[in-house]
């Protein structure tokens, strides 16, 4: 075959090639269009949509969640601010924190945090009434929300000294503190009507907590002494997600950023259960170090937090004997203020104490009902989040330049300031930076 034949013969089965497939293109293209592709784009969620019962569920949970969230972290954070744990890691703010020192630009995560955990709770409760109407009143889940409410205005005022409310002016702890009185009153309200004697019991301990910090005891007394000596209400943690799990295991069994070495609970462990500790220089075997993250700090790890899904404390009956145990010695009562002591010693199976007179807190012998009191306190709530409210209301020897392994400075923070972001949004609060690097 000549080569213009051939070519002739390719061109022209090209040209059927073509109209084939534009005819294809064609009849697709009317097949295509006789079908309906349009897509309806139904927007963002609406907020009404999610005011359902069944949604007051959630969201309590919720609530739960950003206490929990927060609790953990700010409690680990305070105890190395405290004489409870020395802090023995690599970070930044581990080694201001064992001298004593914190600062606004320190503490954004923290502050940040409180404040998201009380409002999701306050507002909540506003979204609870509209939703559930005449079934809020003797609703569990309400008391649930009062009880967070109030927990969370206790955990800012024990541990900020200052609090702002929807970027107003910063306001004394007192404030907080009688802020929180008022949803405990609700929740203690609600618990009767719904027939919850535990929520009931917490809202008890949570005012006396609170009175405590007014400096009301009376009125700590009066709730104090209904709060059963074996009686727990526990913020709640999980090993589901980082978010869920507990802070103090995950620092101290992962990353040894703390270490119980040279505190008040090393010396008393192993003899006294509230303060379980392993020593890994004794028993490297169950560790994975033998010091700490810092490299020199022999690591006495915490074992009252096993878990990444360890519940922690926030109401103990123990705590409550304690109380009035701190009352009757402000009343010169030191028989009554010894006998609670030793009903809190008795329950973790301890023998009874005795003191050699009222005294105050740090005392030379250690052995006067103030200084016995204040040893029975750090270690019935270590690492509960509650000691540097201690320190800040005795104001405590310990804030004098003391120390556990590192130097401190002359006058150590005994309260987390306002944080920087804070102040750089809110014309109405000016930040306190006490200390320099």
């Amino acid at each position: 075959m000549k080569t213009s034949t051939i070519m002739k013969t390719l061109n022209k089965l090209y040209k059927d090639l073509s109209a084939g497939l534009i005819l294809m293109l064609v009849l697709l293209a009317g097949v295509i269009t006789s079908c309906d592709f349009g897509v309806t784009n139904p927007g963002r969620i609406q907020e009404d949509d999610l005011n359902t019962v069944k949604g007051m569920e959630a969201l309590v949970t919720g609530m739960s969640a950003d206490f929990s969230y927060i609790y953990d972290d700010l409690s680990f954070t305070g105890a190395r601010l405290s004489d409870e744990l020395a802090g023995s890691g690599s970070y930044y703010l581990t080694s201001l924190l064992r001298q004593g020192m914190v600062n606004p630009e320190d503490v954004g995560f923290y502050w940040e945090g409180v404040q998201q955990a009380r409002f999701v709770a306050e507002d909540g409760i506003k979204r609870m009434k509209k939703v559930l109407g005449d079934d809020f009143e003797g609703n569990p889940l309400a008391v649930r929300a009062y009880l967070y409410a109030g927990f969370s205005n206790r955990m800012i005022a024990e541990n900020f000294n200052r609090d702002v409310i929807d970027k107003g002016p910063a306001r004394p702890a007192s404030e907080t503190f009688q802020r929180a009185i008022g949803h405990f009153e609700n929740a203690i309200q609600q618990a009767q009507a719904a027939d919850e004697s535990e929520f009931l019991t917490a809202a008890r301990g949570g005012l006396a907590q609170v009175y405590v910090g007014l400096g009301q005891w009376s009125d700590a007394v009066q709730y104090s002494s209904q709060v059963p000596t074996d009686f727990t209400y526990y913020a709640v943690y999980s090993n589901n997600s980082g978010r869920e799990s507990n802070e103090y295991r995950y620092e101290t069994h992962n990353r040894y950023e703390a270490s119980a070495f040279n505190t008040l609970a090393a010396s008393r462990s192993p003899h006294d259960p509230r303060v379980p500790i392993t020593d890994c220089s004794a028993t490297p075997e169950e560790c994975s170090a033998e010091v700490a993250a810092d490299g020199q700090t022999i690591m006495l790890r915490q074992e009252k937090f096993p878990e990444l899904g360890s519940d922690i404390p926030i109401v103990k009956g123990t705590e409550m004997r304690l109380i009035e145990a701190e009352a009757a010695l402000l009343n010169n009562d030191l028989v009554t203020a010894m006998n609670k002591i030793n009903e809190v010693r008795n329950y973790h199976g301890l023998q009874d104490t005795t003191a050699s007179g009222i005294g105050e807190i740090g005392g030379s012998d250690r052995s006067d009902a103030w200084d016995i009191l204040d040893q029975e306190r750090h270690l019935t709530l270590w690492l509960e989040g509650r000691r540097l409210h201690d320190l800040r209301r005795w104001d405590h020897y310990f804030l004098d330049g003391g120390t556990i392994v590192y130097p401190g400075v002359t006058r150590r923070a005994s309260y987390f300031p306002i944080s920087e972001s804070e102040c750089a949004a809110n014309d109405q609060v000016e930040c306190e930076r006490p200390y320099t690097e």
